[in-house]
């Protein structure tokens, strides 16, 4: 997949690794440096955070299950079980997936907030 973005100063960026680009963002958005249009490099790579992490979640929602997009639209709260089963599908190994009776709501939602961008509390 490759997509196509803007930075602060209007220069179009191609994205091919979305995560390492996401990763990336994070680790330098509070550098000091200035460029030479005068904003900081960490302003850029936040600016371009903001778009990212957005493409992101819709690229993990579009492979959600049918029952748990249907329960996400209808503005209901997720189970154990949804996220549990939504974790193990996309990571076999994953705690969550093995674990999911045995954990605690707080570790669940923190395992289902991290892999779908959501902020439920």
């Amino acid at each position: 997949m490759e997509l196509k973005i803007k930075d602060l100063t209007g220069a179009t960026i191609e994205v091919t690794d979305l995560n390492a680009a996401i990763d990336e963002c994070k680790r330098c958005k509070d550098s000091p440096y200035k460029m030479e249009s005068g904003h900081t490099v960490g302003e850029n790579y936040a600016y371009i955070l903001e778009q990212l992490l957005p493409i992101q979640q819709q690229n993990r929602r579009s492979r959600w299950l049918e029952g748990t997009e249907m329960r996400y639209n209808q503005g209901k709260r997720f189970t154990k079980m949804d996220i549990a089963y939504e974790i193990g599908r996309h990571e076999p190994y994953h705690p969550a997936s093995l674990y999911w009776d045995s954990l605690r709501r707080e570790e669940l939602v923190a395992f289902f907030n991290d892999m779908f961008g959501t902020y439920i509390k």
